[in-house]
């Protein structure tokens, strides 16, 4: 059983190291911009009652996105952080009439992510016990502990009990809601499941699958078209 979530997709980072004259999430996979195909597995749930999209004030990019024109999907103004952005999506959905009980967030430039692994991870969180679950695989390749003046090399990083984590992630609404109100003014986190575990909520990793990447540079666009391809996704 899956319980109602409404759904957080930052995108009003500008991807500096993408190196494009727009936003990574509007680059075009097979006449799809990459936020399109991001969206679409979250879509497949009768469950998710609406999609909160904030995008940096300048974007102009998203009003030219014919199939965004849905009614489950609703822009807003984003800030210069994703903590900023996610916070507003946040007090959007808590001030509207949406009968919603968690939250999910997704980054918008990974579009690789499988709609059976959110279904797995999402089934497995509405049994309870938890105030938040996160995507993510055990980290395989080895890690280096790096001077970053010179990079020369510190020490070697046990890696037995690490994971890297990916999104979406989702968490308990009364929970999240809860964190934001308590966060220090310019307190900035790289993913939302950091600031729950400093404040000490209990966060469960579900085992996801390993391309589920994220956009990051110009490079990986062919990548992701060679994943989607094999997924049956784009042909």
């Amino acid at each position: 059983m899956i319980y109602p979530f409404v759904a957080i997709l930052p995108s009003a980072g500008v991807g500096k190291r993408f190196k494009s004259d727009k936003p990574k999430q509007y680059s075009l996979i097979d006449n799809k911009t990459v936020m399109e195909i991001s969206l679409e597995p979250l879509l497949d749930f009768s469950e998710c009652l609406g999609i909160c999209i904030p995008v940096a004030p300048e974007d102009t990019h998203w009003k030219s996105i014919e199939s965004l024109d849905n009614p489950k999907i609703n822009f807003i103004k984003g800030g210069k952080t994703r903590t900023i952005s996610v916070q507003r999506a946040v007090n959007y959905w808590k001030t509207s009439s949406v009968d919603y009980q968690n939250i999910l967030i997704h980054d918008s430039a990974r579009p690789c992510v499988r709609s059976s692994d959110i279904r797995a991870m999402l089934e497995d969180f509405c049994i309870g016990g938890h105030d938040g679950a996160v995507l993510g695989s055990p980290v395989s390749d080895t890690l280096k502990e790096v001077d970053p003046e010179n990079l020369d090399v510190i020490r070697t990083v046990d890696r037995k009990d690490l994971w890297k984590v990916y999104t979406p992630q989702v968490f308990e609404r009364g929970i999240l809601e809860a964190v934001f109100e308590k966060l220090e003014e310019g307190k900035e986190f790289t993913d939302e499941s950091g600031m729950l575990e400093e404040s000490l909520g209990q966060i469960k990793t579900h085992l996801g699958s390993t391309d589920n990447i994220k956009i990051t540079h110009p490079e990986d666009l062919n990548l992701v078209k060679s994943i989607l391809t094999a997924q049956g996704r784009i042909f």
